[in-house]
Parts: structure tokens; sequence; C-alpha cells
């Protein structure tokens, strides 16, 4: 593998609030991690702890998005609840196919690129919704 797998952020993924950007940033790179620690073959137990913190960030994250988009009224906020949902459900199956692989690299692999697709197209399709949302409602930004 190549480290053309990593995930680059562009000014394409801004959404237009400060705070969601940075946490985004981090979000990739933690997914940035998983794509370190596959490639260079690192020992299961670093990529479940890899894991394990982008399940605990991504929801800390989501939480704090969906209070954003509740704040500024976002006509896509009940969306994006359901699409963090059905996130949440796929990276909680991957986690565990996983661990009771006793962690295959495919499987993390997969995850990786799951993870990434799903996270690029929700931040450009929905998240990005909210710089709008924000500019309709100056007095609260």
């Amino acid at each position: 593998m190549s480290g053309s797998l990593k995930l680059q952020w562009s000014d394409a993924l801004n959404t237009g609030n400060r705070a969601i950007d940075v946490q985004h940033k981090y979000l990739v790179d933690i997914i940035n991690e998983l794509a370190e620690a596959i490639e260079s073959g690192s020992a299961t137990q670093n990529i479940k702890k890899i894991i394990h913190l982008l399940q605990y960030y991504t929801e800390w994250h989501f939480g704090r998005e969906e209070l954003c988009m509740d704040r500024f009224q976002c006509p896509v906020a009940a969306a994006n609840k359901a699409a963090h949902c059905t996130f949440i459900e796929t990276f909680l199956a991957f986690r565990k196919e996983y661990e009771t692989s006793g962690g295959s690299e495919d499987i993390a692999m997969r995850m990786y690129k799951t993870l990434t697709d799903w996270l690029v197209n929700h931040i450009m399709k929905v998240d990005g919704q909210i710089g709008p949302c924000m500019h309709n409602h100056p007095a609260e930004a």
C-alpha cells in the first residue's frame, strides 16, 4: 500500500462553521491514523485503539453538529440525525466484524474505505448546509 490512501483535507469540505470544520479536520486525522496503521501493518491492538477513538470522537462530534443544525434551524437537521444513526450502525457492525475476525486487515481496509467515502459525501452534501443556515440567523452566529 502507498501513502496515497490518506484522505486530504480541502476547502471543498469547509462548512462555514469554524467549530464544525475543526472537528471534521480532527475526524480526518483519526481516519488517516487508521490508514497509516493499516499500511504499516501495525499490531491489531493499535488499530483497535484507533477504532475506539474514532467511535468516541464521532459520536461526540455528531452530537455537537446536531445541536448546531438545530440552533440554526437547518432544514436538513432531521436527515442529518438519521444519516448519523445509519453511520454509527455501519461503524459498529464493522467494529464487531473486525474484533470477531481477530484483526483482519481486509476488514480494516473495507472499514477505512467505507468511512472515508461516507464522511466526504456527508460533509459535502449535508454538513455544507450549515453555513447558509448560519447566514439566515446572523444574530445567533
